[in-house]
C-alpha cells in the first residue's frame, strides 16, 4: 500500500510505504478517498473513488475470472 505522508495506517494488514515526496499522488493525480490498483507492468488497472472492497473484488474477479 502506498499511503500519503500524513495518513494513519495503524491496523492495515498490508505492507505500507509512505509517499513522503508525494510522487505517487503527482504521477497518478490521486485525490483523497481514491484507491488505485497498479499492475506489475506499471499500468493502472483500477481507479476507484471512493475506494471500496466490492469495487476491488469485482475488478479482480473479472481479471482472474473467478
Amino acid at each position: 500500500m502506498v499511503a500519503a505522508p500524513h495518513l494513519g495506517t495503524d491496523g492495515v494488514a498490508l505492507p505500507v510505504v509512505h509517499d513522503s515526496f508525494d510522487a505517487f499522488r503527482k504521477m497518478y493525480g490521486a485525490r483523497g478517498g481514491e484507491g488505485f490498483l497498479i499492475r506489475p507492468d506499471g499500468y493502472l488497472g483500477l481507479r476507484d473513488a471512493p475506494v471500496s472492497a466490492p469495487g476491488l473484488g469485482g475488478h479482480l474477479a473479472l481479471t482472474f475470472r473467478t
